[in-house]
């Protein structure tokens, strides 16, 4: 019986629940009018208080003690009924508890320190970046457990807000104790208090990385690539060049063709074609490929593994660069090196519609394991001979 009746701590426990998720902080600080807080007490019936006297009157006994401070003064107001039975007289017994003011509240849960720091917390935001207030007031819990951080987050703000980021990488960012693994700590809250003060145009929303998302500078891609002959403006001593992609853009090149390779190996021992340069393909991505102007002006060929993410960056790279070729990626290839393949950890099946028809017939054969489970041929793995013959339509002497 003593379990289904209500203890004084499980009014604490209510009460506290409710000022955890800052609802009477809100109000509070809003400035608005405090409403007295009315709690239902589960007291024992007349029929229990007889079944069991002993606990409950215990349980009185408990309840009129936690109600009152060390002092004896009541911590809130008890409302009682009255119940009345055979050799149990007449009792009062507690039905519901009031909490009159928002300084009684405080004294019940001892939350007066966190009302101060809070009360801290606002004052600060207004004189540092009023633009945030309501912010506060609405998130105050959220402000409170970064209350020792909150000057360091409003100055943070404050730089991003004050300049122009474009200018600058995160790492410049210069507040007196913050640090980028700070704002790597702390990037989803920052986050918030900056889409409360920046202007739209400065928040890319499609971006995920938090310096782009606030338009600081990127950190830069490289596109690493070999000349495979004689090029104008390379002198013959540099075989191999690896610039930052935006610098690159800016270059003339002056090949004719552009092969594309994703494995390393293959990349560096891809053999001369005249009038072309190979480009290892490892994270060369959409992006990356736009960001070069003169590629629309190329003869794009890609040479990836025979399986169906080869096929599937094929097919992106189709989507952008509509003549692009393939190399080596045919069943041709594929069937003069069975004992070759390996398996392809994560097979895709989504639809590729750039590929050629010879193409999409290998990929779905890849897709239906008509060839073996997941089947996956490496273009590391593919004879050199047939590397050279798949490149005959472009090689001259040299």
């Amino acid at each position: 019986m003593k379990a289904r009746w209500t203890t004084v701590g499980d009014l604490v426990d209510t009460l506290r629940s409710r000022w955890n998720r800052g609802q009477y902080l809100r109000q509070y600080a809003a400035g608005e009018a405090f409403a007295p807080i009315v709690l239902p007490v589960r007291a024992p019936t007349a029929v229990e208080a007889i079944g069991d006297l002993d606990a409950a009157v215990a349980w009185a006994g408990r309840f009129r003690r936690d109600s009152h401070t060390l002092g004896g003064r009541p911590r809130f107001t008890v409302e009682h009924r009255t119940i009345r039975g055979k050799g149990l007289g007449v009792n009062d017994v507690p039905v519901r508890v009031r909490i009159e003011t928002f300084n009684q509240l405080c004294s019940v849960l001892s939350t007066t320190d966190e009302v101060t720091a809070f009360d801290a917390i606002v004052e600060h935001t207004k004189a540092v970046m009023p633009g945030l207030t309501d912010w506060v007031i609405r998130k105050p819990r959220v402000a409170l457990e970064h209350g020792a951080l909150w000057g360091d987050l409003l100055s943070t703000v404050t730089w991003i807000l004050e300049h122009d980021t474009a200018e600058f990488y995160l790492r410049h960012l210069d507040v007196p104790g913050v640090d980028t693994k700070f704002v790597e700590r702390h990037q989803q809250l920052l986050g918030q208090l900056l889409a409360v003060v920046l202007p739209p145009e400065r928040i890319r929303l499609d971006v995920p990385t938090f310096a782009r998302r606030y338009g600081f500078r990127p950190k830069p891609t490289y596109t690493r690539f070999r000349p495979l002959s004689s090029i104008p403006g390379f002198p013959r001593q540099v075989t191999e060049l690896q610039l930052r992609t935006e610098e690159l853009a800016a270059i003339h090149i002056a090949a004719t063709t552009v092969f594309v390779v994703e494995n390393e190996i293959s990349y560096l021992a891809f053999p001369a074609v005249p009038s072309a340069i190979v480009v290892f393909g490892e994270g060369f991505g959409l992006t990356t490929l736009e960001a070069l102007p003169w590629l629309h002006e190329k003869e794009i060929v890609y040479w990836g593994d025979i399986d169906t993410h080869g096929f599937a960056i094929l097919n992106r790279l189709r989507s952008r660069f509509p003549a692009v070729k393939s190399l080596l990626m045919d069943r041709e290839t594929l069937l003069a090196h069975r004992s070759q393949l390996v398996t392809e950890p994560s097979p895709t099946a989504e639809g590729q519609p750039h590929l050629t028809e010879a193409e999409q017939s290998l990929y779905r054969d890849l897709i239906e394991d008509r060839f073996g489970h997941a089947i996956r041929l490496e273009q590391e793995r593919v004879r050199f001979s047939l590397v050279r013959r798949a490149l005959e339509p472009w090689l001259v002497d040299i």
